[in-house]
């Protein structure tokens, strides 16, 4: 074929009917039967004639761009996932983009998207500074913030600050004798979901004795039964886990390798698929309010 779009003879090919047979079938004609007409239907929407498409419930309208630091979370996978799944029955086609937590390569993909003509961007930031705030202004699109509430952008995602809490009240609960937080994040100064997480840790703590690790080297393998490990996110508290020290180990995110391999590590979730739905719904809107998605506490210890 030499365009993009497949045409009604090459359709006629495909299905092994005759031209004239296939523009009844696209026409809705009543002189075709019921069951031709309906795998006529079906090729050509499959096939992408262009007709068919534009009639389709799912038709193409447009493309997104997603940009986000890494796929290293597997939490970002999962969201990823979702929102190329939304988009498309959205009829939206999804181009994801990875920054890699290079601010200026940041502002780079968003150039780069905007010339490609995305009907938005649904953007996990790495830049907080007001000229990239002002530089966001220069855009007519919808941009969406996930992983983080920048605080300028339309916003999708759980509260960090008060999820950590929970978590926080929650591994107390045992009444430890020892608290260990663990987050080799807080030796990144842009790790800024994972420094709200650490602040709700600190408001909950109060006047219990704790510690603070940012190196897996200094998990102790001499931690007891009356250790509790709060994790900023999963993958810290899996190398926890792995170094076999007893301890009560709680992490943050649910990533599914929690539940594939069984791993006794309770942790914060919430719904990826919420927060596709919700970012799409800014970006169909061109614009829209903050949207905080509910978070609650997976057991997967008992």
């Amino acid at each position: 074929m030499k365009n993009m779009s497949i045409t009604t003879s090459e359709l006629a090919k495909i299905c092994n009917v005759s031209q004239g047979t296939v523009d009844r079938a696209l026409h809705d004609r009543s002189d075709i039967k019921a069951e031709t007409k309906q795998k006529i239907l079906d090729v050509a929407k499959r096939f992408g004639y262009r007709d068919v498409a534009i009639q389709s419930p799912h038709a193409f309208v447009g493309q997104i761009g997603v940009i986000v630091c890494d796929l290293d979370n597997e939490n970002f996978s999962e969201l990823l996932t979702e929102i190329e799944y939304v988009s498309r029955e959205e009829g939206y086609v999804s181009t994801i983009m990875l920054t890699h937590y290079n601010p200026q390569y940041e502002i780079e993909c968003i150039r780069r998207m905007y010339n490609m003509g995305v009907k938005g961007i649904i953007l996990c930031c790495v830049n907080f500074s007001a000229e990239f705030e002002n530089y966001l202004k220069l855009f007519d699109i919808p941009i969406v913030a996930v992983g983080y509430n920048p605080g300028f952008l339309p916003y999708v995602g759980i509260d960090n600050f008060v999820a950590m809490q929970e978590m926080t009240l929650y591994a107390l609960e045992c009444s430890p004798q020892n608290v260990v937080y663990f987050s080799p994040a807080l030796n990144h100064y842009d790790a800024y979901a994972q420094k709200l997480r650490y602040e709700g840790f600190l408001n909950t703590i109060g006047a219990a004795k704790y510690s603070v690790v940012t190196d897996i080297k200094d998990i102790k393998h001499e931690y007891g039964e009356k250790t509790v490990i709060i994790c900023s996110n999963d993958n810290y508290a899996i190398k926890a886990y792995l170094k076999g020290v007893n301890a009560k180990i709680v992490g943050f995110d649910n990533i599914g390798a929690l539940e594939k391999y069984s791993l006794p590590i309770d942790s914060v979730g919430w719904s990826c698929s919420k927060i596709a739905h919700e970012a799409m719904d800014i970006i169909k809107n061109n614009g829209g309010e903050s949207v905080l998605v509910k978070h609650c506490i997976i057991k997967h210890s008992d």
